[in-house]
């Protein structure tokens, strides 16, 4: 499965933990299809690229998304959107105490993986990506 890692990548940045995530995706047998989030800073890769498209492209050709929602971000939270909108299984992750928006909160077919430390997310996010994505009528016409 391609699975798009969307973590906050300027304002509340938290590199490590989007590292132990996309280690623990991989470990799971998937393939992260947004290697760039991993970079120690997100620049510019050259005027080229338009980082709109190419993250819009890569979320709408990935299978799953998965999402540190801990901390407010536009970017995670137009991520989060586009899978929504393409009908892509939606694995959120938050930290204990973390204050979530309702948007994220009410939305039907995320799937939750509460963490207290590394350790609990390491499994909680293992044991989502292991389970099957639950039948709903948008996934079923994606298999």
């Amino acid at each position: 499965m391609r699975v798009y890692l969307s973590v906050p990548i300027i304002a509340n940045r938290a590199l490590e933990r989007a590292r132990l995530m996309a280690k623990t995706i991989s470990e799971a047998g998937h393939e992260i299809s947004s290697p760039w989030v991993l970079r120690d800073a997100e620049t510019r890769p050259g005027s080229s690229v338009n980082i709109f498209a190419r993250d819009k492209a890569a979320v709408e050709a990935s299978d799953a998304i998965v999402a540190d929602v801990s901390m407010p971000s536009v970017g995670v939270g137009m991520e989060v959107m586009i899978a929504y909108a393409a009908g892509e299984r939606i694995i959120l992750a938050s930290a204990a105490g973390s204050v979530i928006t309702r948007m994220f909160r009410d939305m039907d077919r995320a799937e939750w993986v509460r963490f207290a430390d590394d350790d609990t997310l390491r499994s909680g996010l293992r044991e989502a990506l292991l389970r099957r994505a639950p039948a709903t009528s948008s996934t079923a016409s994606r298999t």
